[in-house]
């Protein structure tokens, strides 16, 4: 929809009904991606440009700040270099998609691009795992009681 309209994503999901999402401020980027870590359970990361969808599905790897990155130290596939000082907004995303309820996290960096997403992972009955979705939704409601 955001490239569709030649706008960034984050302006995309303000235009949708308030009770789908929920912003925090990117200066929570470290506290939310431990949080997240500490969760040791599969989650799926993603990441896309206009030639790719990329996709990990796994327990998010813990990460440190080092040489001007948050550097993801990962065992299980997933490892890399992450730009945190650029997060501008952390967006809880729940909407339904493809006749399924999603939840996610969008890390957006100061134009309102997706830096990367990461999406609730999901039980053997493709349900959303209620851990998950309501250690989600504790972290944006943690925002809203600090505002």
């Amino acid at each position: 929809m955001a490239q569709t309209q030649q706008c960034p994503l984050a302006s995309v999901i303000e235009c949708l009904p308030a009770a789908m999402w929920r912003k925090m401020p990117g200066a929570r980027f470290v506290e939310i991606m431990q949080a997240v870590a500490g969760w040791q359970t599969p989650v799926t990361l993603l990441i896309h440009s206009a030639d790719a969808i990329l996709e990990f599905t796994g327990p998010l790897p813990a990460g440190e700040i080092g040489h001007g990155f948050y550097n993801l130290r990962g065992g299980n596939g997933l490892h890399g270099h992450l730009r945190h000082q650029n997060c501008a907004a952390i967006y809880l995303l729940e909407r339904p998609f493809m006749g399924k309820a999603t939840a996610s996290l969008n890390f957006c960096n100061p134009a309102g691009e997706a830096m990367f997403k990461i999406f609730a992972g999901r039980d053997a009955g493709g349900n959303l795992l209620a851990e998950q979705l309501a250690a989600l939704r504790a972290l944006a409601h943690r925002h809203e009681d600090d505002a």
